[in-house]
């Protein structure tokens, strides 16, 4: 033992070299003899559990090592990532300037009468010019980009929703922007291959935009009863009558003033029938651009089937009918045939302009 202590020392800056003593050594079997109050009394090592003890020590405090070496690398690494998005959007901030500098200087006036003018002048104006139109780029590339991420953002909204990409990309064929509305002569702007392109990138964006948009304003976004709370969201529940697992595919509303649940978008009575081991007394009504609505649990429904209803038309009152423990009004939302999430789809539009 005495040893090993003696070649911990020559190795003590050496962690590598200190772990190999300390794994190699050849130890033997420990017996300490002492005397204590007369008595003598015996303390017994044996070699094999000092080499595990040993070994065991050496792992430990090697896992130490790497677990110490992994969290400085990470935090070093965060420290860089960090210090990467503050760099990026310092840069956003000043592209933005910039955008807002272009703006500003196309919304000045040119000079309209160009007689008598000199050389000198003529040059001034040919640089003016040319900053514009660089600055016109600037300014269509920025706002092709805003429009490319706010799109982004709409689409993943809409897919967290429970809307498929494919149904997206379907209605947004059906819903696609359309101008014919719009009237009056207009000249195509020609500024130069670079900047034509850039126009295109940002032409095609503000289509999906205003096609995404579309598609969300087809879809239902006000609430099917004034003042109530929402009892239970979209999700995983455990059901509360027969106590297991299930997906809760729409949202609960308790009513407070208002026990009238009414329609949240124009459209035509599709269904009206009692499920009695489900949504109780229900009506389905359906939308444009396959957009249903249902709402159950009704005490008695005051519409009937085929019937075309308007925005806010009473389709019946809150009541506690079917599989039920109390008196609610379950609301669900169809898009494609597609339960969508109420919830978000109600957030998105709030924050939508």
């Amino acid at each position: 033992m005495i040893d090993l202590v003696s070649k911990l020392k020559t190795s003590i800056f050496s962690p590598m070299r200190m772990g190999r003593h300390i794994w190699n050594y050849d130890y033997q079997d420990f017996r300490l003899i002492f005397e204590q109050s007369d008595e003598l009394h015996y303390f017994y090592i044996k070699s094999k559990t000092q080499r595990v003890v040993a070994r065991s020590t050496v792992i430990v405090l090697f896992s130490l090592m790497i677990i110490l070496t992994l969290l400085v690398f990470h935090s070093g690494f965060s420290v860089w990532r960090y210090s990467k998005l503050e760099a990026s959007k310092i840069e956003a901030e000043q592209k933005k300037q910039e955008a807002i500098d272009a703006l500003a200087t196309l919304s000045e006036s040119d000079v309209d009468d160009t007689k008598d003018l000199t050389q000198e002048h003529l040059l001034k104006m040919a640089q003016i010019y040319k900053d514009r139109l660089k600055k016109t780029k600037l300014l269509v590339q920025y706002s092709s980009q805003e429009l490319s991420q706010a799109n982004h953002a709409l689409e993943q909204g809409l897919k967290a929703a429970g809307v498929s990409h494919g149904d997206i990309e379907k209605s947004l064929k059906g819903v696609a922007f359309n101008s014919s509305h719009e009237g009056g002569p207009s000249k195509e702007l020609g500024l130069g291959s670079s900047v034509d392109q850039d126009l295109n990138l940002y032409k095609n964006a503000l289509e999906r935009n205003q096609s995404i948009n579309a598609l969300l304003g087809a879809i239902p976004t006000a609430t099917p009863v004034q003042g109530a709370f929402i009892a239970s969201g979209f999700g995983p529940r455990i059901h509360p009558v027969t106590g297991k697992l299930t997906l809760h595919e729409g949202l609960d509303y308790v009513p407070s003033f208002d026990q009238y649940a009414k329609s949240v978008l124009s459209g035509v009575v599709e269904i009206v029938k009692n499920d009695p081991e489900g949504y109780g007394n229900m009506v389905v009504v359906a939308h444009s651009d396959g957009v249903k609505t249902l709402y159950g649990h009704l005490a008695y429904v005051s519409v009937t089937q085929g019937q075309k209803v308007e925005k806010g038309v009473v389709l019946g009152k809150i009541g506690n009918t079917g599989l039920s423990t109390g008196t609610h009004l379950h609301f669900e939302i169809m898009v494609k045939d597609t339960k969508v999430n109420p919830s978000i789809i109600m957030a998105m539009a709030k924050n939508v302009q």
